[in-house]
């Protein structure tokens, strides 16, 4: 489930992200708040979605203009699965909010 982030930074287009998502559901939740520029996308403990789902469709969000910068946030241990996806096209990978948000500001 993907669900607009009550509490993003001014500025900052924020996403919370549960359960099972899949590429078309990031396409979905994206014509919430696109286009912007920048994404904050922050993954749930519960999360028990597929990350390369996720991640490739932030990536092309980026790609295709609907966010300049993308900030995808998980739990430590999801970390290592995030990344084996890759960074880039505006996408970053962090695991402390507070750092996704100094990189978005910046």
């Amino acid at each position: 489930m993907i669900e607009k982030m009550d509490n993003s930074p001014a500025g900052v287009a924020g996403l919370d992200v549960s359960g099972t998502v899949l590429a078309r559901d990031v396409t979905e939740a994206l014509r919430m708040v696109a286009p912007t520029e920048s994404l904050l996308v922050e993954v749930a403990p519960r999360f028990d979605g597929y990350m390369a789902e996720l991640v490739g469709g932030m990536r092309r969000a980026c790609r295709d203009g609907q966010a300049q910068r993308c900030a995808l946030v998980v739990p430590e241990d999801m970390r290592d699965e995030a990344t084996m996806q890759g960074e880039g096209d505006g996408l970053r990978i962090f695991t402390a909010r507070e750092a996704a948000e100094s990189w978005l500001a910046s």
